[in-house]
């Protein structure tokens, strides 16, 4: 009985609190700047407009790493992986040529 009666209590208490956020809650979808700044009372002379990451971004030259790719070892690591592999599928009894 106690149980129900502090559930039956949180859920008042979350449903109040619920209420009050959606209370609060302003859709200002179809609200132009002007309208939106006096709802949240915001001081458009106090903002500071800075350039974004992109525009920083554009004068830079573009810089490529240039990388070399040793094939002769990525094939040596490519086939001792692989022996390993079917070593391991021996061992483990789970290949039989047999069948």
């Amino acid at each position: 009985m106690f149980l129900l009666l502090l559930f039956l209590l949180a859920a008042a208490v979350s449903s109040q609190a619920a209420d009050a956020y959606d209370s609060t809650y302003i859709n200002t979808l179809n609200m132009t700047d002007a309208e939106i700044a006096e709802v949240y009372g915001i001081d458009s002379t106090k903002i500071q407009v800075k350039p974004t990451r992109q525009e920083l971004q554009e004068d830079k030259e573009p810089e490529y790493v240039m990388r070399e790719y040793n094939h002769r070892e990525q094939v040596i690591v490519g086939v001792s992986v692989m022996l390993c592999v079917a070593l391991a599928m021996v061992m483990m009894n789970n290949y039989n040529p047999m069948r």
